[in-house]
C-alpha cells in the first residue's frame, strides 16, 4: 500500500516537475549556432524565444580547435535572448555517436541493470574500440519478446572528450547543459511539433543533407534504423554550391538518392514491413530548395517533403519577423527538436521508448539530482508559504471565535455581577432587619406570656436563614407561621427546612410549594413553607430536663 501510495506521489510530482521544466534547444553545427525556447500551452506549442549566428571560415575541426568562436557567438544570441543560466538540451553530430538496436536474450529490470553495472553486457554485444569508461552511454529496452524469449535494446555512445567540447561552449556562453542529444534523434523529437505528418502506422523516414550530416533515420515502432549517406569531397563541395549552380549539384544529389533508395530496399526486405511513401527531409545547405527540388525528381516513387516545422508553431508578433528571415525553415528542425526535451528528474518519461527520451549527458544522475533539490526546495518553499497561509487563517479566525466566546462570558459575568452586587445589598437589608428584630426581642426576653415564646420562634426562624435565600414575608397561622421567600437553588430551600426543624419551638417545616422564575440568564426559586409550632407547655417542659 506504502509503495503504491509513494508511486502515485511521485508520479504527480514528475508531471509537475516536467511541467515547470523549461530547456533552451542548443544546435551547434560547423557553420551556425541555433537556439530555440518553446512552451507547450494547451496542446499548442508556442515559440518563446528564438535566435540564431552565421559562423564564417570555419572548417570541419573548428568546434574542437577554435571553440572560442563558438562561445562568442552564442554568449551574444543568450545575451540578447536573455537565456542566461537557463537549462539547455545540446545535439552532437551523428557522426560522433555509436548507434545500435541489439538483440540479446529476455531479462528482468534487475538481471539487466546487473549485467550493465558489472560492465558484462555491452563487453558480450558491443565491439567498442576504446574502453567503456571513455564512452557515455545511454541504453534502454525497446521491445520484449516472450514468445521467442528476447528483447530489443537501443544503445547509444559517445566519446567523452567529444561531448565535454560541446557542453563546455554551452556552460561557457551561460547555459546549464542538462541533456545531450543526438543530432538525428533531435530531428526525430520535432515530429512532436507536427500534427497527421506521416500515417501512424508506417515507417517514419528522415533525411538530411547538409555540408557534415548526411543520413537515412528510418523509425518503427519506435525502433531507429540509421544509415549514412557517403558524400566524397566532390560532391560534398558540389552540394555546398548548390544555390549558385543546379546542375552540378544535380549530379551529388542523384548519387544521393540511389543511396537512399537502396537503404529504404534492405529495410524493407529486412522487416518485411509495409511500404514507405514518404520522405521528410531537412538541410542546412543553402540551397536547400534545389537540393530537395532534384531529390525529388531522382526519387519519384516517393512523396519528398520538406521537414519544417514552424507553420505548426504559435509565434508571438515579436519573433515573427526572424522567423520569416530564415528562409531555410528546415535548418531550425533540431534546435525545435531540442526544445521539445525535458531532464525528467522523477522519471516522468523512463517508460517512453528510446528514441524521444536519450541523453548522453555523462553525469546525467548527478544533474537530476540537483534539479530535483532545487524543484523541492522551490516548492517546498510554494509548500511552506502556503500552509504558514493556511495556519495564519485558521489561527486568525479561532482567535476571532475565541474572542466572541470570551465577550459572551463577560457579559454574562458582569450581569451576574451586577445580579450578585443587588443580592448583597437585599442580604445586607434582611441583615439590619434581622438585627433591630434580635435588639427587641432582647428587650422583650423577661416577658412572661405567650408573646415571649413567639418572639423567641421568630428569632429562631430568623437564625435559620442560610446565605442564598431571602424571606419575603412571615405569617402567623394557628398552630404555626408561613414563610414566603426566594432562593438562588433547591440545597438552599432544603437547608433552611432543615435548620428549622432543629429550632426547639418548631415541630415540623414542610415545604408547601416552590415555582422557578427567570431573571435574564439567572434562575431562582419562589418557595412557601409551613411550620409548625411545638406547644409552649412541652418547650417548657424540654428546658427542664435540659436542667
Amino acid at each position: 500500500m506504502f509503495e503504491k501510495i509513494m508511486k502515485m506521489v511521485l508520479s504527480e510530482l514528475s508531471k509537475v516537475s516536467v511541467q515547470q521544466e523549461d530547456v533552451v534547444g542548443v544546435d551547434i553545427t560547423r557553420d551556425y549556432i541555433r537556439v530555440a525556447q518553446l512552451e507547450n500551452a494547451d496542446d499548442d506549442w508556442v515559440l518563446s524565444k528564438l535566435g540564431y549566428k552565421f559562423i564564417e571560415g570555419t572548417d570541419s575541426t573548428s568546434i574542437q580547435t577554435h571553440p572560442d568562436i563558438y562561445v562568442k557567438k552564442l554568449k551574444e544570441i543568450v545575451d540578447q535572448n536573455k537565456m542566461a543560466k537557463g537549462n539547455a538540451a545540446v545535439s552532437i553530430p551523428v557522426s560522433n555517436a555509436i548507434i545500435k538496436v541489439v538483440t540479446i536474450p529476455i531479462m528482468t529490470d534487475e538481471e539487466l541493470q546487473e549485467a550493465i553495472d558489472t560492465s558484462t553486457l555491452w563487453e558480450n554485444v558491443i565491439q567498442l574500440n576504446e574502453a567503456l569508461n571513455d564512452y557515455s552511454i545511454f541504453w534502454q529496452v525497446i521491445k520484449r519478446d516472450a514468445k521467442t524469449n528476447e528483447m530489443d535494446l537501443l544503445f547509444v555512445a559517445s566519446k567523452l572528450a567529444e561531448i565535454e567540447s560541446y557542453l563546455d561552449i554551452v556552460q561557457q556562453a551561460g547555459l546549464n547543459p542538462v541533456v545531450v542529444d543526438v543530432r538525428c534523434f533531435a530531428v526525430r523529437n520535432a515530429l512532436k511539433l507536427c500534427k497527421n505528418v506521416v500515417e501512424s502506422d508506417a515507417p517514419t523516414v528522415l533525411i538530411e543533407i547538409g555540408r557534415e550530416e548526411d543520413y537515412v533515420m528510418i523509425i518503427h515502432n519506435d525502433a531507429p534504423y540509421i544509415s549514412s549517406i557517403y558524400v566524397s569531397e566532390e560532391d560534398r563541395n558540389l552540394l555546398t554550391k548548390s544555390a549558385q549552380d543546379k546542375g552540378s549539384a544535380k549530379v551529388a544529389i542523384e548519387r544521393m538518392a540511389m543511396q537512399i533508395s537502396q537503404i529504404i530496399n534492405i529495410y524493407q526486405a529486412k522487416y518485411k514491413i509495409s511500404s514507405i511513401k514518404t520522405l521528410l527531409v531537412s538541410s542546412t545547405l543553402g540551397g536547400h530548395e534545389q537540393a530537395i527540388s532534384c531529390l525529388a525528381e531522382s526519387l519519384p516513387d516517393f512523396n519528398v517533403l520538406l521537414f519544417e516545422v514552424t507553420s505548426n508553431l504559435v509565434v508571438p508578433a515579436n519573433l515573427k519577423e526572424k522567423v520569416d528571415a530564415e528562409l531555410n525553415q528546415s535548418a531550425l528542425v533540431t534546435a525545435l527538436g531540442l526544445a521539445t526535451r525535458k531532464l525528467d528528474v522523477f522519471g516522468f518519461y523512463q517508460y517512453v521508448t528510446g528514441t524521444s527520451n536519450i541523453n548522453l549527458m555523462p553525469n546525467r544522475n548527478t544533474v537530476k539530482n540537483t534539479e530535483k533539490v532545487k524543484f523541492l526546495g522551490k516548492w517546498g518553499l510554494i509548500s511552506f508559504s502556503i500552509l504558514f497561509i493556511i495556519v495564519s487563517v485558521s489561527v486568525f479566525f479561532y482567535d476571532q471565535s475565541e474572542t466572541k466566546k470570551i465577550n459572551e462570558q463577560m457579559q454574562e459575568y458582569n450581569s451576574l455581577t451586577v445580579q450578585l452586587n443587588t443580592l448583597n445589598m437585599e442580604l445586607a437589608e434582611i441583615n439590619r432587619e434581622s438585627s433591630e428584630i434580635n435588639k427587641t426581642l432582647a428587650v422583650a426576653k423577661d416577658v412572661r406570656s405567650n408573646q415571649d415564646f413567639l418572639y423567641a420562634t421568630l428569632q429562631s426562624t430568623i437564625k435559620s436563614v442560610p446565605r442564598g435565600v431571602s424571606l419575603k414575608s412571615i405569617t402567623y397561622i394557628k398552630g404555626g407561621i408561613e414563610l414566603d421567600g426566594l432562593s438562588v437553588s433547591d440545597q438552599n430551600i432544603l437547608g433552611l427546612i432543615e435548620r428549622l426543624e432543629r429550632s426547639p419551638q418548631i415541630s415540623q417545616a414542610s415545604l408547601r410549594n416552590m415555582s422557578i422564575g427567570k431573571e435574564g440568564k439567572n434562575e431562582f426559586r419562589s418557595f412557601s413553607i409551613r411550620v409548625t409550632l411545638e406547644t409552649k407547655n412541652k418547650v417548657m417542659a424540654t428546658k427542664k430536663e435540659a436542667k
